[in-house]
């Protein structure tokens, strides 16, 4: 499992959960429900997954994203515990954001907090919250809520996700075919040939600075994208829409847990935010 300083960095949004908790199969997952004020038809069969970052269900982020998602696009929003009540890395561990600079390293003393951080985590890192662990707990969560709840089309969104999540679970679930859209926001570490196996379409928010998806990584994965719709096109087949838009400014996890008293990052979460709400009014509704 990889992980770097910003993984582990951010801030709490403003706000509180407004949702309920809910279990679906054996599952604990924090529920969004868009109001009739707002409920648009298509949430009869449709909905929004987000999946959390390594602090799991703890830290009201994810929650207070579902709220807004189920407010704006119209569709319930369901966060499944990743982490079976073990997340990785405990809220009150949560790192101030105070390294904003772009291209300028982080002094050795936060270096070696981060580290300390990690060599705590590693029990729950290797076990309940390890990628292969908690990308097959998800398999059996949307399964069982396709089934308990009727859904039919689903998106996810890795709005919370550090880049082993976002990059990794997402990633590996792909091959299964259980979505019918996603936006997936500063990737991390995954085999990028998993890309070929996207069936559905993808919008991808990515950062300036991150350790783990350089513009390099970015520039590959666009290739691969448009690689395959080319070959779907040649063979006559229905290619995918996809999209990759690069917020300069931030670092690894703005998506998530933005300092929002920093202008770009602010600027950027918006940003992020209103691409992620316009993606599935196109896709999923």
């Amino acid at each position: 499992m990889k992980l770097c300083a910003d993984c582990l960095k951010g801030k709490r949004l403003p706000g509180t959960p407004g949702g309920d908790m809910l279990k679906i199969g054996v599952t604990d997952c924090y529920y969004a429900r868009a109001s009739d004020a707002v409920r648009t038809p298509a949430a009869e069969k449709s909905a929004i997954l987000v999946f959390t970052d390594i602090f799991g269900l703890p830290l009201p982020n994810p929650k207070i994203m579902a709220d807004g998602f189920a407010m704006e696009i119209g569709v319930d929003v369901y966060v499944p515990d990743l982490f079976a009540g073990h997340p990785p890395i405990r809220e009150e561990d949560l790192l101030p954001y105070d390294h904003t600079e772009i291209g300028v390293k982080p002094p050795l003393w936060k270096n070696l907090g981060y580290t300390w951080q990690v060599l705590k985590s590693m029990p729950n890192m290797m076990t309940t919250g390890s990628r292969p662990s908690a990308a097959g707990r998800m398999i059996t969560f949307v399964e069982n809520l396709k089934k308990e709840k009727g859904v039919e089309k689903l998106g996810v969104v890795g709005e919370a996700h550090t880049s082993w999540l976002v990059g990794g679970v997402i990633a590996d679930l792909m091959p299964y075919h259980l979505f019918s859209s996603a936006v997936i926001c500063h990737p991390g570490d995954f085999d990028h040939k998993l890309v070929d196996e996207i069936n559905f379409p993808t919008s991808w928010v990515t950062c300036e600075e991150d350790a783990f998806f350089s513009p390099t990584s970015t520039e590959d994965v666009n290739e691969r994208l448009a690689r395959r719709n080319q070959q779907l096109r040649e063979q006559g087949k229905e290619a995918p829409e996809y999209e990759m838009k690069r917020y300069m400014g931030t670092r690894h996890g703005f998506a998530c847990r933005p300092a929002l008293e920093v202008e770009a990052v602010r600027n950027a979460w918006e940003g992020a935010w209103e691409q992620t709400v316009r993606w599935f009014k196109k896709t999923l509704l």
